[in-house]
């Protein structure tokens, strides 16, 4: 097995490793600046005065109950073109405003944007490669005969990760309870049904919980491999620090 992939497998698997920490972490600062564009938002249209024409159509407004027969309905018009101007102009200032500004959501906040998917799968796929890599490192150097390195390496991400820290974790060295959660909540976007898509609202506090779980787990594996290459804990530490410094 091992004499199967070379120093270009651990690269391309590096480059993996790099590409899905960055891109999960770009997607939650696209989350964070559209809802707090949203908040922004929410304050300017406060100053908006509804215009005769808009009183007169509300005052005529008549929305089904039925969510089916929302969607089939072909037009609503509920404001007049001059406040839905105003709002557009709004809407694109605020977005502004948000992209350059930083706001403290507090850890308690509830993540409802729907770029939330891309943060949670991109994370998850940044663990697995880690682990996927880390059991090659363990087949090249012995560690895990040919066998058992292709029967694991197919098994589920947490049983990957209790085989890998099956010493550590009975002698509670390290947990994994919140990596858990993330593969708990990465099921729900691979799964996008009706009550996952209204259930899928991480809070903050959840997200840091296994943010700083994963990053002792990487310093575990880090400190085996003993790898002169780029530092991922140090990596996924970096992103950690900016997303609180701009959001905490």
């Amino acid at each position: 097995m091992a004499n199967n992939h070379d120093i270009e497998t651990y690269s391309k698997l590096g480059e993996g490793i790099n590409f899905y920490l960055s891109e999960s972490f770009h997607y939650l600062n696209e989350v964070l600046i559209y809802e707090y564009a949203s908040i922004i938002f929410s304050k300017y249209i406060d100053k908006i005065d509804p215009t005769e024409a808009d009183r007169k159509l509300i005052e005529n407004l008549s929305l089904p109950d039925n969510p089916v027969e929302l969607l089939q309905t072909d037009s609503i018009e509920a404001i007049s073109d001059e406040t839905a101007s105003q709002m557009a102009a709004s809407w694109e200032t605020a977005q502004q405003k948000a992209r350059l500004g930083q706001h403290s959501f507090g850890h308690q906040h509830e993540i409802n944007s729907i770029e939330i998917l891309g943060h949670l799968n991109n994370f998850g796929f940044f663990i697995e490669t880690l682990v996927n890599r880390h059991l090659l490192f363990l087949n090249h150097i012995n560690e895990i005969d040919n066998l058992s390195y292709s029967r694991i390496s197919t098994a589920r991400i947490i049983d990957r990760l209790i085989y890998i820290f099956k010493d550590d974790l009975k002698l509670n060295k390290v947990q994994i309870n919140e990596i858990v959660n993330l593969f708990s909540l990465r099921n729900k976007t691979v799964h996008y049904t009706p009550d996952n898509a209204k259930a899928l609202k991480p809070k903050l506090s959840e997200l840091l919980k296994i943010w700083k779980q994963t990053k002792k787990v990487v310093e575990m594996l880090e400190k085996k491999e003993k790898f002169s290459e780029d530092n991922f804990s140090e990596l996924l530490e970096q992103n950690i620090n900016k997303i609180i410094q701009r959001w905490k």
